[in-house]
C-alpha cells in the first residue's frame, strides 16, 4: 500500500501478486480475517490484492492488464463492485476510443 501512495505502481505490482497468492494459499485466515486479522472489511484480503494489482496495471498505462485483472477479479468476486465499476470505465474508455477510428 506504501508503495501505492508513492505512486510505485510497478513496484506494488509484486507485493499485491505476492499477498494475492499467500491468501490464495491460505484462504481460511481471509474467511476467517474478523478474528485472525482483527479486520472487519467486507472485502477480502485476495479481492482487495486482485483489484490494486488491476489499479497499478491502469496506472503504468497496461489496459489489457488492468482489464485482465478486473475480469479475474470478478470470476472469483462476481460480486467485487470496485471490479465492476472499472471494467465498466474501460469498456467505455474502448468504446470511445473505437468510434475516434470509425470517424
Amino acid at each position: 500500500m506504501k508503495l501505492t501512495k508513492e505512486q510505485k505502481f510497478g513496484e506494488a505490482i509484486k507485493y499485491y501478486e505476492r499477498s494475492a497468492e499467500y491468501f490464495k494459499k491460505n484462504n481460511w485466515l481471509d474467511k476467517y480475517r474478523f478474528i485472525t486479522l482483527f479486520s472487519a472489511s467486507k472485502m477480502s484480503y485476495r479481492e482487495m490484492d486482485l483489484n490494486n494489482i488491476a489499479f497499478c496495471y491502469s496506472q503504468i498505462g497496461n489496459g489489457t492488464k488492468s482489464k485482465e485483472y478486473y475480469e479475474k477479479t470478478l470470476s472469483e468476486f462476481p460480486e467485487s463492485i470496485m471490479a465492476k465499476t472499472a471494467l465498466k470505465l474501460i469498456n467505455s474508455a474502448q468504446n470511445i476510443e473505437n468510434q475516434k477510428t470509425v470517424v
